[in-house]
């Protein structure tokens, strides 16, 4: 084996390996059983909570996938009335932090909510249970969690080849053959990429489950550790969730198989008009789904916060936005430099099963509930601190406990998954020729990466930036355990005053929340115009 090649094999192994740290941790738990409580919950809780997080994930998945897929096509593809400004505001909900979403759809549509008390009152309809079923949580979910698909499809159709599309117009093929046999085979890795982490996102979510009374694993997790206070159930609970995590990884990757589209082109040429009634409907469905999933929640938190301003507001605002800045730029950098380097293409990473399957095990984190991360994390700190007192050395709980590089590790394993995906789909954009002929021209290794890698990856590395800065920013679990002393976000002001039922208060930090995450997507247009070209 070619040093080189050995020497990048360890080093991106050892990369892996400590952002995994906290997965090794959690799947540890088995060793130290609590049996009796582990066979109250595998009998009594398991079987229903397998089928209520199945029933989840299916619709969740189907829903993200059809709406973000459809709408990255619409956007991209067709020009339609108001297209061009609803491009960018279909980002927009990707803002609103679920939980958020979840208390504002259950206050305007809850029995008691205006929404429904209109429709009695006026409609002479009869009212309904939100909370019966598990409609109202799937699509709760699907408007919050759709942009991941929608980003990830779009800069995929913005990269295919115009060419091979006309050529089937002019063969007589229909759109909609055409959408099925090239475009939506050709996005397929950035579709899946979205929905990869779309599936994570809701196996880890507890804010919007709790508030609908929507049993998952993550609420038998919380339920292990806060009511049972067994830290080893719940991380053997959500070692679970890291398997549904993998498994799902594993069977795209083997249904993909070896199927790979390779493109640097970037495409603003719109391949269908849509005139008359057709542009109008597409545009009535598109706003509708803007309203529904941004407008809507954004009123009624304006409202909310309109009316409790004067109450809530404070120089202690301040040091939250400060905190929050600091913690989204610092990880979203960390974050997406580490998965840059783990998604670098090269030969001595596809010819290393054990290398492939360690970087894969470095993005199974997302599964995770944030506070089973920070307990993962703790729990491993004391460890290290216990064997190293052990050998004579210093314990280094004073050291790391409450620092902001423990929350920054928590964010970084966290989510990695999602700059990971991001970045890996760009990078398999990476037409191998252009390799070859750089290294026949001597182009070094690092020059490869500047000079090639880099330039083409950029879209997908500014996508997973994006991702990991707002989900850093909404992130409240881990951040709420592992935070510094003094270092309160906006998301801990939320939960805080949402705890104590204080919504119309929870309203003003969320409205901070929403307009830090408006400033962080007006750099990614900026960025995106700017450098790449593609609106």
């Amino acid at each position: 084996m070619d040093k080189k090649c050995l020497k990048t094999k360890i080093w991106t192994s050892i990369l892996a390996l400590l952002v995994a740290m906290p997965i090794f941790v959690v799947g540890f738990a088995w060793f130290l059983p609590e049996h009796e409580l582990w066979q109250h919950f595998s009998t009594t809780l398991l079987p229903d909570l397998i089928s209520a997080t199945a029933i989840l994930l299916i619709g969740v998945g189907a829903g993200t996938v059809l709406l973000g897929t459809v709408l990255a096509y619409w956007v991209v593809m067709v020009e339609f009335p108001g297209r061009k400004w609803l491009e960018w505001a279909l980002f927009l909900p990707f803002s609103v932090p679920a939980y958020v979403l979840a208390f504002v759809y259950l206050g305007v549509f809850d029995y008691s909510g205006y929404a429904q008390i209109w429709m009695r009152e006026f409609l002479g309809l009869p009212g309904f249970d939100i909370r019966a079923g598990s409609w109202a949580i799937i699509l709760t979910f699907v408007f919050a969690f759709y942009p991941y698909v929608y980003m990830m499809a779009r800069a995929s159709f913005k990269r295919q080849k115009v060419s091979m599309i006309e050529a089937g117009k002019l063969l007589g093929a229909r759109p909609i053959y055409l959408f099925f046999k090239i475009s939506l085979p050709l996005s397929r890795p950035a579709v899946v990429a979205g929905l990869l982490v779309t599936l994570m996102e809701t196996l880890a979510d507890f804010g919007v489950v709790s508030l609908f009374n929507y049993d998952t694993f993550t609420t038998a997790i919380y339920s292990a550790w806060g009511d049972f206070r067994a830290v080893e159930v719940a991380a053997q609970l959500a070692s679970l969730l890291v398997l549904v995590a993998f498994f799902l990884i594993y069977f795209e990757r083997k249904a993909r198989g070896e199927a790979k589209y390779y493109s640097t082109e970037v495409s603003n040429k719109k391949l269908y008009y849509a005139n008359g009634l057709s542009g109008w409907l597409i545009s009535l469905f598109v706003v509708s789904i803007f309203l529904l999933a941004f407008m809507m929640p954004m009123l009624q938190l304006l409202i909310w916060g309109w009316e409790s301003i004067e109450q809530e507001w404070s120089v202690k605002y301040i040091d939250f936005i400060y905190s929050t800045t600091i913690l989204t730029v610092v990880s979203a950098i960390i974050t997406v430099v580490i998965a840059t380097i783990l998604a670098l293409p090269g030969q001595c990473k596809t010819d290393s099963v054990w290398l492939t399957g360690i970087i894969r095990l470095a993005t199974l984190g997302y599964a995770l509930p944030g506070s089973v991360m920070a307990v993962g994390l703790l729990y491993g700190i004391s460890q290290i601190s216990v064997i190293s007192v052990y050998f004579g050395g210093e314990s280094i709980n004073h050291i790391i406990f409450g620092s902001i590089f423990l929350l920054l590790f928590a964010y970084v394993s966290r989510f990695m998954a999602i700059g990971y995906n991001s970045i890996e789909a760009a990078s398999k954009q990476i037409k191998p020729s252009l390799i070859q002929s750089a290294r026949l021209l001597g182009a070094s290794r690092l020059k490869l990466i500047w000079q090639i890698y880099i330039p083409i990856m950029a879209p997908g590395i500014l996508a997973g930036a994006l991702l990991v800065a707002v989900d850093v920013m909404k992130e409240l679990p881990a951040t709420y355990l592992l935070r510094p002393f003094g270092w309160d976000t906006l998301a801990i002001q939320v939960y805080e005053l949402s705890a104590e039922g204080l919504f119309e208060r929870a309203a003003v930090p969320a409205l901070v929340m929403l307009l830090f995450a408006a400033i962080l997507m007006g750099i990614f247009q900026y960025l995106d115009k700017k450098f790449f070209k593609t609106f």
